[in-house]
């Protein structure tokens, strides 16, 4: 394996490691949020599909620590949600941005 090839598996494996650090629940958490609204399967498997595509959004964004620390933990807030989670991201990067 050249040295290229193993950088970008390292990288990989770290970018991994940061994503299951704070591993959200989704089949839990959508499951909740059905059962919150009397049990809709569709609602759920939207819920679901959402999730994953928030948490794919956000492995692909640079986020610096202090903006991911505080997003996780408004995404934890409320049962864990990479949606919410996601948008707090784009809401905080916005922010820093407007304040330079």
């Amino acid at each position: 394996m050249n040295r290229l090839c193993l950088t970008a598996a390292l990288v990989s494996i770290s970018i991994g490691y940061a994503i299951l650090v704070y591993a959200f629940d989704i089949k839990s958490y959508c499951r909740q949020v059905s059962d919150a609204v009397g049990g809709s399967y569709q609602i759920e498997e939207t819920c679901r599909q959402q999730e994953r595509d928030a948490q794919a959004s956000l492995s692909r964004k640079q986020i610096p620590s202090r903006v991911e620390d505080y997003c996780r933990r408004v995404g934890e807030a409320i049962g864990g949600s990479y949606q919410i989670m996601n948008v707090c991201v784009d809401q905080e990067l916005a922010a820093k941005g407007r304040l330079r």
